[in-house]
């Protein structure tokens, strides 16, 4: 009898612990190092702004958080590096319209669903392209620029560092009805270095990662792609102000995690970026470095995208884009 009630008490004991027992919680995330993997070089503006949502992580938690660069084939293999790891909220994909957007229609096979494989956590930021040459470049206006690339004999050469940086010049290249040569890059630096060196003409960036040449006389900038002047370029026109509408086009950056998440760890992880985005000192930073705050939850971010998708089929087709 004795035995028989020891028994009983402790399948009772068993029972309330397991009805008791949850999985890693949002109480307890992050208690180890969260990695955080970024699909452009160091120098890019994904890159820059991931290492300041790195260190509000850090402080806000005490917990190590590392930067994980993965440039290449237009973020898909950052994208993977992200799916092979555990969907536990360590590993987290800081990704733009590239992956989760613009990709679907540029690649005929991905390696990867979007919509389906990654849980939307938070977005970041927005951000457009800038229409940027070099001090000498003979055309000084987009109507110049435009009459200069129908003039020429051999098309004027544009790099790409991204997605959105080619997406912005192929749609440029469409709605003025001229032809140009694209040249990829494997990120936005090494496009940079080559307009500078007279490789290539010119290049659709983004203002952070051209800020410095930018301060420095380096580069000019004949328009942005955004619907306004950008407040720290208030001399620099749209694409439409400059005569050309229609070409509008801005990117942006979320962050994601692998699909099967637990949901207290999204929400958790989602106030810690949205922490940040929503952070005074960070809306500074943002529009000194041509971008704006981009305050969106897992549910609005996931409409953004699915919306964005389908803006990038539009892009792909009125520019003609090859799929890869």
């Amino acid at each position: 009898m004795r035995l028989r009630a020891a028994i009983v008490v402790w399948l009772i004991a068993m029972s309330a612990g397991v009805a008791g027992w949850q999985p890693a919680s949002a109480e307890l995330y992050p208690s180890r190092r969260v990695n955080l993997i970024v699909p452009f070089p160091a120098g890019s503006a994904t890159d820059a702004v991931t290492r300041r949502l790195a260190e509000s992580i850090r402080v806000a938690t005490g917990t190590t958080v590392l930067v994980e660069n993965k440039p290449g084939a237009d973020g898909n293999l950052a994208a993977l590096a992200v799916l092979k790891a555990e969907a536990d909220g360590y590993t987290v994909f800081v990704t733009t319209n590239s992956t989760q957007a613009a990709n679907a229609s540029l690649f005929n096979t991905m390696p990867y669903d979007p919509a389906a494989d990654f849980a939307p956590v938070a977005g970041v930021m927005t951000i457009p392209m800038m229409l940027a040459v070099k001090p000498e470049f003979p055309a000084r206006t987009v109507a110049e620029f435009i009459a200069l690339a129908k003039s020429r004999q051999k098309p004027l050469a544009f790099g790409s560092g991204n997605t959105s940086s080619r997406g912005a010049a192929e749609l440029f290249r469409a709605r003025a009805g001229i032809e140009m040569q694209h040249v990829p890059y494997r990120g936005m630096p090494q496009a940079l270095t080559d307009v500078l060196a007279g490789e290539i003409d010119c290049v659709f960036t983004d203002p952070a990662s051209a800020q410095g040449l930018i301060e420095d006389g380096k580069l000019r900038v004949l328009a942005v792609t955004s619907s306004d002047r950008l407040a720290g370029a208030p001399d620099v026109p749209t694409l439409a102000q400059a005569g050309l509408p229609g070409a509008e086009m801005t990117a942006w950056v979320g962050v994601f995690v692998r699909s099967g998440t637990a949901a207290d760890v999204v929400a958790r992880l989602s106030q810690l970026v949205l922490a940040f985005v929503n952070d005074k000192d960070t809306a500074g930073y943002l529009q000194s470095v041509g971008a704006k705050p981009f305050p969106a939850g897992p549910e609005a971010l996931k409409a953004f995208e699915e919306a964005d998708t389908r803006r990038w089929a539009e892009i792909v087709a009125i520019a003609r884009i090859e799929k890869k």
